[in-house]
């Protein structure tokens, strides 16, 4: 059973590509572990100024602010100019996630959500924490990870999603835009601002989870594996489709 809250996070960068890009905005919201619910007063937000000359941005080894990344989220030089530093917001973000680890450890650390986290949200975080030229951490003792975030759990809300719709027809995107505010018809906040992305995200990520609980509270897991050469297996209360899954790992096990 899991105890420890979640903090749902999304970047906006210069550009598109998580080893190279910059990031220009940072939202977080926290998330209640057991209730399932984003924390009252738990938003985070704040602009950062990137490197803008290219030439050190090139020194550097980081994307300038593209035209391309401008037109999506809408972050202009002249607002980010006046932006405070990265370093500077990344200590204000490190203190803002350790108020949610109870016992300050990395191992109790809040679980990182967010849509595509795993993708691009990650290693911006891991390169902030670790790399030139950033390194600002908090990292484990080798300097190799990160240990903001919990070190073991990350939930991706995309994956999430590509479990429940990847048979469905009427999807033919997963991303936040097609799916969340096109098929489910969530009209709140303004697209590709951070804050109201990870608000969004925390949303669908919250009900998806009352779900699962749901489904799994109803659904006799234990012993489920156990002898299936005596078809044990197809007394147990579960769907079909769950006793098909099952049996083919079940053949991979005794095969592989």
């Amino acid at each position: 059973m899991n105890y420890k809250d979640y903090i749902c996070v999304d970047f906006e960068t210069t550009s598109k590509y998580p080893d190279t890009t910059q990031p220009v905005q940072i939202a977080a919201v926290a998330i209640h572990g057991r209730k399932l619910e984003v924390i009252p007063n738990s938003e985070f937000q704040s602009l950062i100024q990137p490197i803008f000359d290219e030439k050190e941005c090139a020194k550097a080894g980081v994307d300038p602010l593209e035209d391309g990344a401008v037109a999506v989220h809408g972050k202009t030089e002249a607002m980010l100019k006046k932006a405070p530093s990265l370093k500077s917001v990344w200590s204000n973000f490190t203190d803002y996630v350790n108020e949610y680890n109870f016992k300050k450890t990395p191992w109790y650390a809040p679980i990182a959500v967010g849509h595509n986290i795993r993708g691009f949200d990650m290693p911006i975080v891991h390169r902030i924490c670790c790399e030139k030229p950033w390194g600002y951490g908090p990292k484990d003792k080798d300097g190799r990870r990160q240990s903001l975030f919990n070190p073991i759990n990350i939930v991706d809300t995309l994956d999430l999603m590509f479990c429940c719709f990847e048979n469905n027809k009427e999807v033919n995107s997963l991303s936040n835009d097609n799916l969340v505010r096109g098929f489910f018809g969530y009209s709140k906040g303004e697209a590709h601002d951070a804050l109201s992305d990870v608000i969004m995200t925390a949303e669908l990520f919250c009900r998806t989870m009352k779900w699962f609980r749901s489904r799994s509270a109803k659904t006799k897991w234990k012993n489920v594996c156990h002898n299936f050469r005596c078809n044990i297996l197809w007394n147990v209360a579960i769907p079909l489709e769950i006793k098909l899954d099952l049996f083919r790992v079940y053949l991979l096990a005794t095969f592989w």
